[in-house]
C-alpha cells in the first residue's frame, strides 16, 4: 500500500530565501501536523523567526524559540543535528536529499506556511487549511486523501479534456478514456494509479499541484495544474 497516510513519518521544512534559492532540510520524525506543523504555526509563523529557526541547522525535533539555551522540557527543546540546511534553486529540490519523505512544510515568499503532500504529484496547500480539517484524533491523513482525490478528479475530468495534446495521449491507450478515469478515480490512491499505469499521461503534466483556499482556509477554491514544460517550466510553484 502506498501514500502519505500509511507510510512513515519523516518530515522536512523549507523556506524561500529569494526568487532563485530555497533552503531546506530535516525537521525530524513524527512529522505529522500535530507534532511539526502545529509547532510551526504556533511558534514560527513570523518571517522574523525564519532566520533564527533555519540558523539552527537541521533538527531532529523542533522546539520552542530559545529552547536550545535550556529551561524547557526535552519534548519542547530543539534537538540539533549539527548539519546545516541545503540551499537549492527552487522548491522542486526540497524532496531530493532525503529518501522517503512523508511530510513537507514550506514557508513561501507570501509569509505563509504551506503543507506539501509528497507523492507522484507534490500537492501544495496552506498549512492553516490542514489545521482546520483535522479528524477527531487531530490527524490530517483523511483530509490529505480527500485533497489528492479531488486534485485527481479535477485533473482527469477538467484539465486533461481541455488540452488537445493530453487528449491525444489519453486516447493512445487501448481502452476508452472514461474507463481510464473510472479505474484511476476508483483506486485507493488515484495519484499512484495514474503514475503506475498511465505513465506517459502522467509525465505530460507538471508534477506539482497548487491548491488555493478561501481567506478563512476553510474551503478549496481552485486547483492549479500545468502541463510539463520541460526546461521551460517555471521554478517557482505558485501559478496564481
Amino acid at each position: 500500500m502506498k501514500g502519505l497516510w500509511i507510510m512513515g513519518d519523516v518530515s522536512i521544512i523549507a523556506r524561500r530565501l529569494s526568487p532563485v534559492y530555497v533552503q531546506h532540510g530535516w525537521s525530524g520524525n513524527g512529522g505529522y501536523f500535530n507534532n511539526v506543523g502545529l509547532r510551526l504555526l504556533s511558534w514560527y509563523d513570523d518571517p522574523k523567526l525564519m532566520d533564527y529557526l533555519f540558523g539552527l541547522g537541521q533538527l531532529s525535533l523542533i522546539g520552542k524559540p530559545g529552547s536550545e539555551k535550556g529551561g524547557e522540557r526535552m519534548i519542547l527543546t530543539h534537538q540539533t543535528t549539527g548539519t546545516p540546511h541545503w540551499v537549492d534553486p527552487s522548491e522542486r529540490w526540497i524532496f531530493s536529499k532525503i529518501a522517503f519523505i512523508d511530510y513537507g512544510y514550506f514557508y513561501d515568499s507570501d509569509n505563509t506556511w504551506y503543507y506539501v503532500i509528497p507523492g507522484p504529484f507534490r500537492v501544495k496547500i496552506p498549512l492553516a487549511y490542514i489545521a482546520n480539517h483535522l479528524d477527531d484524533r487531530e490527524y490530517e491523513f483523511e483530509e490529505c486523501r480527500r485533497i489528492v482525490s479531488r486534485t485527481m478528479d479535477y485533473c482527469l475530468n477538467e484539465f486533461v479534456p481541455t488540452d488537445d495534446e493530453l487528449i491525444e495521449i489519453a486516447n493512445s491507450y487501448d481502452k476508452p478514456y472514461k474507463e481510464i478515469v473510472n479505474q484511476i478515480l476508483g483506486a485507493e490512491h488515484p495519484d499512484h494509479e495514474l503514475f503506475d499505469y498511465y505513465r506517459k499521461l502522467y509525465k505530460a503534466m507538471d508534477d506539482w499541484v497548487v491548491v488555493k483556499t478561501d481567506d478563512a482556509n476553510e474551503n478549496i477554491t481552485k486547483i492549479i495544474l500545468m502541463k510539463n514544460q520541460g526546461e521551460n517550466r517555471k521554478e517557482t510553484i505558485d501559478w496564481g
